[in-house]
């Protein structure tokens, strides 16, 4: 599902669906392991094979002059680039899915002016081309949502939810055995079957008629690049690339990040037990990467994942309350009754109206927008009434204001 939250930073911090800290405690606790199984090697180990002084002191600087090239290695790794353009890219292309899904109001508001009339054929003409879009989109969406599949696990099922009858799901079965990939476009092949009928009874305005297959068209796009998505995602080499650039970066933090003993004796380092400011890097690496690779399928079962589930309960109530309920209820008798913004002068002109605030609103501070450009005036206007209202003294330099 997908997260909303508010509040302070505190608040934020400590949520746990669709946190960083869901999404990274299992690696970082593999990171812990293996760090601290490092160190028990780097400290424990001489001593446990019983090594005598001189091969433990050579161990000993081996494993320390390693954990010293470990550490200049991390600067070659340009892991803030890599990751910063791999995740951009992602994000990019997630949101521009959500943007791709289609929302019914704009083709259904149009075929309302197209087929307006009210009586049985025409409203049962609205009522199934609301059908047919909403069948369409289930037949696409449950091929890349997880979601739809789950609700919606074979064909069959659209007849027990009411959106395909007995009759239409055979004609459906058996188009999808000429051809697989045409399943989901049938029911618009039949809105334009529809939309063609009533051009024959009814004559609608030709420009209407145009507006309703501009945005069917709209529709079917829109079905069509979201499994343009689904099929080409991010190549699979620049996922590659930046996982080895994340976990090969961690990975010589085990050894590069260790506390060497030598650097404590001298001074230069504070044998700390719990490497705290690598841990700190590790949620911000591990869980920038994680963000890539959860939204690069946005359609699935994750938390952060868009809910389909959602949006086609809305837009099938949305659909069928456009073509039944408000085509079918009538109009406020708006020359009856008169409102409270219809307002004329005595010479009959009518008056701009203006929309009082609430007790609460009141209270708030306005910020009306303020223009900083000026246009310096060094001509004398003899006319001063004329220029009233429009010029304006600062710094003994006259300029114009709106």
């Amino acid at each position: 599902m997908t997260i909303s939250y508010s509040g302070n930073v505190i608040r934020i911090l400590l949520r746990w669906k669709g946190s960083i800290w869901r999404a990274v405690w299992r690696e970082l606790v593999i990171y812990l392991l293996c760090y601290y199984a490092v160190r028990l090697v780097y400290l424990k180990l001489p001593e446990v094979l019983d090594m005598d002084k001189e091969d433990a002191k050579e161990f000993t600087k081996n494993f320390e002059a390693f954990c010293e090239m470990c550490k200049d290695w991390l600067k070659n790794i340009p892991l803030t680039f890599l990751l910063g353009f791999y995740v951009s890219n992602v994000v990019s292309r997630w949101w521009r899915q959500f943007e791709t899904l289609y929302w019914p109001e704009d083709i259904l508001s149009v075929l309302c002016t197209v087929v307006h009339q009210n009586d049985d054929k025409s409203r049962k003409r609205r009522h199934t081309i609301a059908r047919y879009l909403n069948l369409a989109s289930a037949l696409a969406w449950r091929d890349i949502s997880s979601k739809l599949r789950l609700r919606f696990p074979n064909v069959h099922s659209l007849i027990e939810a009411g959106l395909l009858t007995e009759k239409e799901y055979e004609i459906l079965e058996k188009v999808h055995e000429d051809c697989d990939s045409t399943r989901w476009m049938t029911p618009i092949h039949w809105v334009q079957h529809i939309m063609r009928e009533v051009e024959e009874d009814s004559k609608p305005t030709a420009s209407l008629l145009n507006q309703f297959i501009g945005e069917l068209r709209i529709f079917r796009q829109s079905l069509r690049k979201l499994y343009s998505y689904d099929w080409v995602c991010v190549p699979l080499v620049y996922t590659q690339v930046a996982a080895l650039a994340t976990y090969g970066f961690f990975f010589f933090t085990l050894f590069g990040r260790q506390i060497l003993v030598s650097d404590v004796l001298k001074g230069e380092a504070i044998d700390i037990k719990v490497p705290i400011f690598t841990i700190v890097q590790f949620l911000f690496f591990i869980g920038w990467f994680k963000v890539g690779q959860d939204l690069m399928r946005p359609f699935g079962l994750d938390d952060d994942d868009i809910e389909l589930n959602y949006i086609f309960d809305r837009n099938v109530r949305i659909s069928f309350t456009i073509v039944n309920r408000l085509q079918g209820s009538p109009l406020p008798d708006y020359d009856a009754e008169s409102d409270k913004l219809w307002r004329e002068s005595e010479n009959g002109t009518t008056l701009i109206p203006s929309i009082p605030h609430s007790k609460y609103s009141r209270q708030l501070s306005e910020h009306p927008p303020r223009l900083h450009a000026y246009v310096p005036i060094h001509d004398q206007i003899k006319d001063a009434e004329s220029a009233k209202g429009c010029l304006s003294i600062k710094k003994q330099k006259k300029h114009l204001n709106w």
